[in-house]
Order: structure tokens, then sequence, then C-alpha cells
């Protein structure tokens, strides 16, 4: 599993922070999916502006 930051530092959005082991996009979401491909979270990719993938 990684370790992901959402809007990590940016000014005016909220900051999350989540593990998983994968993201992707489809349609208005960007989804992350833990080891057996489930959806761990989903947000609409219009509030994502940065996605740091920190560890494995």
């Amino acid at each position: 599993m990684a370790h992901f930051w959402i809007n990590r530092d940016v000014a005016g959005t909220r900051e999350r922070q989540l593990d998983a082991e994968s993201y992707g996009v489809e349609g208005d979401y960007v989804h992350f999916y833990d080891s057996a491909k489930r959806k761990v979270l989903s947000i609409r990719k219009e509030t994502a502006f940065l996605i740091e993938r920190t560890s494995d």
C-alpha cells in the first residue's frame, strides 16, 4: 500500500491523506483502490488539484 496526499499544501483546498494501492480516473471522479481493486475513496476530479504518492 502507498500513502497518498490530496491537495497537500494547496491553498484554499481541503487536504486529505489515505492509504491505497493505486488510483485511476473514471468520468468525473478519481477513484482510489486497495490491493483487491476495491474502491477505498472516490472524489470529484474538479476538487483534486494535486495528488502525491509518498511511499510504498
